[in-house]
């Protein structure tokens, strides 16, 4: 395990595999597949669901799927604050364009009722996507998740999304040795968002940099160690029973409702 981020409001990926291989909670021992089968359900949801309300039901059930996990509810509060950032940032402006119902208006810019509506779906639909996606891999090891992507994804975008996730391990890592190391010099005495926003952004760039080093030692690691362009996991996830093919139809089914009757943005 890795040592705790250095930032409460980005996940911890040190974190996150400590608690998916140590956890034993009733989610951590649902079959790996069910898991992963539900997530391009609920990603499909997402896409096509607009009615405020399903998708409000939607997000109180993944949050109590998050509860069951036993995962830490204060930090998942945390861990909202960039993707609810990101969205915010954009749907902002755009919501000013959203014909409907006025409720404010300022010049050529006139807030509706509308734009309102579609500012909470969009919420709604990224605190969904980031609350199930947290919860998966905080709940599920990381032996099976390298399973199951070798099974489902094609070669060589299997292999691609794995070393994807081992170099996020690098560059984070690095990123936080680097802010350790300047907090121990006295280096953070920042004044202003001018100059902080510039430091961190000399740091993230050194940081991205370094990681690319580190990656290109642990490639020339793996391929001293026979490595032929296939990681194979020696552990495999449960096989899935009758009753678990029956809940995955059954969740498609759900699926296919929402889908009929979700595409409506009331509230």
């Amino acid at each position: 395990m890795t040592r705790l981020g250095f930032s409460k409001h980005i996940p911890d990926l040190g974190l996150i595999t400590h608690y998916s291989e140590f956890g034993d909670s009733p989610v951590h021992r649902i079959n790996p597949w069910i898991k992963f089968a539900l997530l391009p359900l609920i990603i499909f949801d997402l896409t096509v669901v607009s009615n405020g309300t399903l998708l409000t039901f939607m997000y109180l059930a993944v949050l109590i799927f998050w509860v069951a996990s036993e995962s830490p509810v204060v930090l998942l509060a945390y861990w909202y604050t960039m993707p609810l950032f990101f969205v915010v940032s954009i749907a902002f402006f755009l919501m000013f364009a959203v014909p409907g119902a006025p409720l404010i208006s300022c010049g050529p810019l006139q807030l509706t009722v509308q734009g309102l509506e579609f500012l909470a779906t969009l919420v709604l639909r990224s605190l969904i996507g980031v609350t199930y996606s947290l919860t998966l891999l905080m709940t599920t090891k990381y032996n099976y998740i390298t399973h199951i992507i070798s099974k489902v994804m094609p070669s060589p975008l299997d292999q691609i999304a794995l070393l994807m996730y081992r170099f996020l391990f690098l560059m984070l890592d690095g990123l936080a040795s680097t802010i350790v190391a300047m907090k121990s010099r006295g280096g953070l005495n920042l004044s202003g968002i001018k100059e902080a926003s510039t430091f961190y952004g000399a740091v993230f760039a050194l940081a991205f940099i370094r990681s690319f080093d580190r990656a290109e030692r642990v490639a020339k690691a793996m391929e001293s160690r026979a490595y032929d362009g296939k990681l194979a996991s020696s552990f495999s996830p449960p096989r899935l029973a009758y009753s678990g093919y029956a809940f995955i139809l059954s969740a498609a089914f759900i699926s296919v409702i929402l889908y009929s009757y979700g595409r409506f943005s009331l509230i």
